[in-house]
């Protein structure tokens, strides 16, 4: 687990973590990584996740549609299923805050598979670093859809022609583990 990094990683560290990943070719590893806007941008570490197909962009999201927010937080939103997966399996909706905008790199490269398994309406805008709940510039922004839960494998086969596979998640909030909104009944 990498939880809310504050500096950014060294190359001997990120070594460490693709071997450790790799597990001598015998994968079945994983790493599962969230996310705080309150960190400074890690280039280094974010490069060993755009490997794995997951793209981490500078800024924080923001909702512009108010009725998918907590009322006068607009970045404190909702995200919902994008994906069948035994992992979103009765997943209604999730509500964070301070989300750092991730999406997949691609969907299948090489033995890597990259799906979106929780993501936003597209009606949320990528803001800048900083950007405070009473912000009134979203107008001039994209509104997209966002993931907030990616799921990255690795396949392939071993000598006696087994399916082998890890994985790394990304998260975009550390809400999803830390969040007060996690324990409403209304909220599965």
């Amino acid at each position: 687990f990498i939880v809310a990094p504050t500096t950014d990683f060294m190359a001997s560290e990120l070594d460490a973590i693709s071997k450790f990943l790799d597990n001598d070719g015998k994968y079945q590893k994983g790493l599962v990584f969230f996310a705080d806007t309150s960190a400074p941008y890690l280039p280094n570490f974010y490069g060993l996740l755009e490997e794995w197909g997951i793209a981490v962009e500078e800024g924080i999201l923001f909702e512009t549609n108010n009725n998918n927010y907590v009322p006068g937080s607009p970045t404190v939103l909702g995200s919902y299923a994008d994906a069948e997966d035994d992992i979103t399996k009765g997943i209604t909706t999730c509500i964070t805050g301070k989300n750092l905008p991730i999406k997949p790199a691609f969907s299948e490269e090489g033995l890597y598979k990259v799906t979106s398994l929780i993501a936003t309406p597209e009606s949320v805008v990528n803001a800048p670093v900083g950007t405070a709940d009473s912000w009134n510039g979203a107008d001039g922004y994209k509104m997209e859809s966002f993931a907030t839960v990616i799921k990255s494998e690795r396949m392939t086969y071993n000598e006696k022609k087994k399916k082998i596979k890890n994985f790394v998640f990304a998260f975009s909030s550390i809400d999803f583990i830390y969040s007060d909104y996690a324990e409403m009944n209304q909220i599965s």
